[in-house]
């Protein structure tokens, strides 16, 4: 296939062709966006810091935490002899406590005092 489309005897350009290098360059395009915005995304991922991982996933998934916890806690009294539940139960209320404060300190981080998130203000230069 050629570069540009051909012309025939009579002078004419093959419709044919043309319409087969528009899509071709169409198609090289569209991968070149979509490589494009691959790119960004994992750029965005690496720059972002271990502390922002470990907000989002706790911030998705610390509810869940709590509540295998405290099932937990519920199905091991069963289990447990009764001298030791004020132990365990101890332990589980430190384990949800730090959980819940670590959850605290992720809201209260992520708000400035204006208002503002930090995602807002990370995009505007001062």
């Amino acid at each position: 296939m050629a570069d540009k489309p051909m012309m025939d005897n009579k002078g004419y350009i093959d419709v044919n062709s043309a319409l087969k290098l528009r899509e071709a360059e169409g198609r090289v395009e569209v991968e070149k966006l979509n490589a494009e915005s691959d790119a960004k995304f994992r750029e965005l991922l690496i720059r972002e810091s271990a502390k922002e991982t470990a907000s989002k996933h706790l911030a998705k998934f610390a509810g869940l935490y709590l509540l295998i916890l405290v099932l937990a806690f519920i199905a091991s009294i069963k289990f447990i002899p009764e001298s030791s539940i004020a132990v365990v139960a101890g332990l589980i209320t430190l384990v949800v406590t730090s959980l819940s404060s670590i959850l605290r300190g992720i809201v209260e981080n992520g708000i400035n005092k204006d208002g503002d998130t930090l995602e807002n203000k990370k995009g505007q230069r001062p």
